[in-house]
Parts: structure tokens; sequence; C-alpha cells
């Protein structure tokens, strides 16, 4: 996807009016402080322009490394805006960076399904990379490589196919006449309409 398709899928939530008088850059002064540096303008600008938006259906990223035992894509959900409300860049980092949660040091960007974030790598041998978070995983196997740039992970991004076939098979209970009778018992005392064979 590009930047202009990425336009045609978000919306804006309340939260943007609200962090209108935010002082960014007071805040990237202490990002730059706590974590020794700040991400590069593309980064900033995107925040910038689509923080505190979600997307209107439901988006994926493939990553780039495999999770163990797992071909799934990853849900990529609201862009974290600059503020101090609960989905924005400040809160996440206050949030997140200690050891025991994100043990890299990151500007989050978006957040994921449930609790996971979608982090740009500080690090100095992972400048710039992209990674998701998942809160669920044990420390050490929590970060997976999603893209090596911004750019890249922005074309990545794509709505979420529904599997329209099902696979599961349809499968015939044949029930004992005691048993269908003790069910249908128990469904037309609990208002449903009875089974039959």
């Amino acid at each position: 996807m590009d930047i202009q398709g990425f336009k045609q899928l978000i919306s804006f939530s309340k939260e943007r009016e609200l962090n209108q008088s935010y002082d960014v850059t007071s805040f990237l002064e202490e990002v730059k402080r706590t974590l020794g540096a700040i991400p590069d303008n593309t980064v900033l600008q995107f925040i910038t322009t689509y923080g505190f938006s979600y997307f209107n259906e439901e988006m994926v990223v493939s990553p780039l490394e495999k999770q163990a035992n797992s071909d799934e894509l990853l849900y990529v959900s609201g862009i974290l805006g600059f503020g101090n409300t609960q989905r924005s860049v400040e809160k996440s980092i206050k949030m997140y960076y200690c050891k025991e949660q994100i043990s890299i040091k990151f500007f989050p960007l978006c957040e994921g399904a449930s609790g996971d974030l979608i982090v740009y790598s500080l690090e100095e041998s992972s400048l710039g990379n992209i990674y998701y978070w998942s809160h669920d995983t044990p420390i050490g196997d929590d970060l997976i490589l999603v893209a090596k740039s911004l750019n890249d992970f922005i074309s990545r991004i794509e709505p979420k196919k529904e599997d329209k076939e099902d696979k599961r098979e349809v499968v015939s209970v044949t029930y004992s006449p005691r048993l269908l009778k003790l069910i249908n018992e128990k469904r037309i005392k609990d208002g449903l309409p009875p089974l039959e064979q």
C-alpha cells in the first residue's frame, strides 16, 4: 500500500483535537535524554500527520521473521499520536520502556492486537527497523521484525482477507431414542424447538 491508499483507509479520533496544544519539541528532547536518540524526520512527520487515527477496517502486516510454529499475520490497529492521552507515544514509552516489558530502546508507532505495540527501533544495531511487540510472549521472543523502514512497513500493511472457504466438515450425529428424548425435554424446558432425526 502506498501513502495515498493509506490515507483512504483511516479516520481520526477525538484525541487528535484534545492534544493539539501538546509541546512536541519538549517531549522529543525528553525522549532523546531518556533513550539516547529520536527517530528520523520521516517517522516524526508520520506521527504528526496520522497520529490518533485508526483504520476503518481490519489491517494486517506479514512479519519478515516468521513466528515459531506460526505463519499468522499481525494486526495493525490505531496509530499513536503526540500527546498525553492513553493512546499516545508518550504514555506508551512511559508504560513499556523497562527491562520487564520492551527491552530495546524504541519509539512507538501503532497499536497491534489487544495490548501489543508496533515500534521503531532506536537501538544503534537495529536503528529504523520496525518491530511488533507481543505483550504475552516471553521476553526475548517478544519482538518480531516486520519491516526494515517506515516506508517498507507502510507498503506492507494490507486489509485482512476473509477466508471465505469453510473448511469444516459437516458431521451427522445420530442420537439414541432415549438420549434424543432427554435432549428434547431440556430444549423444550429452555424454550427451544425439539431436535429431529
